[in-house]
């Protein structure tokens, strides 16, 4: 298993992942990997680094429901996935100091997020990227210039464009 921190990623052992998620705050997230007929991959730019739609779980919903309504959320496309066992990838980060400080703060610093990436397909059409969640552009790309932005990203979207990337050859 791979985890990543920051702009890093590691190798570790299935029982420290473990570990980490009876520890720590454990994050359940979901996201997509969008193609579109011609074969062009979506990206978003979030906070100034390309980035893929996804985001939280919320409470009944499945990881399937969940990245299709976050694709939908973070670009305004509409896409379509057909279940599949997602790719996961693990990333640790701290909680931000607002998130301590708030009304509701969580019982740890430390947090480890499970994001399920499912593929998707999606007509080539306009992004309407959501401002409030710092995305400010998003794009279709080639799969190799998909695999180009991702590699200078963070670390998890790095491991899981190596990951897409070497499962389609």
């Amino acid at each position: 298993m791979r985890l990543s921190y920051k702009y890093h990623s590691f190798n570790v052992p299935l029982w420290l992942l473990r570990l980490l998620k009876r520890h720590m705050c454990y994050v359940r997230a979901a996201g997509g990997i969008v193609s579109a007929p011609d074969g062009t991959l979506l990206l978003i730019l979030r906070n100034g680094r390309w980035d893929l739609a996804k985001g939280k779980v919320e409470p009944g919903e499945t990881l399937l429901q969940a990245a299709l309504r976050e694709v939908e959320e973070e670009t305004g496309i509409l896409s379509t996935a057909q279940y599949t066992i997602p790719t996961k990838t693990y990333h640790l980060f701290r909680a931000p100091k607002a998130w301590l400080k708030g009304p509701n703060p969580p019982p740890h610093k430390w947090h480890l997020k499970q994001t399920s990436w499912f593929p998707m397909t999606a007509e080539k059409q306009e992004i309407v990227p959501q401002q409030e969640e710092g995305i400010t552009a998003g794009c279709w790309v080639t799969p190799d210039e998909w695999h180009r932005r991702l590699s200078h990203s963070y670390g998890t979207l790095k491991t899981l464009a190596e990951l897409w990337t070497s499962s389609r050859r």
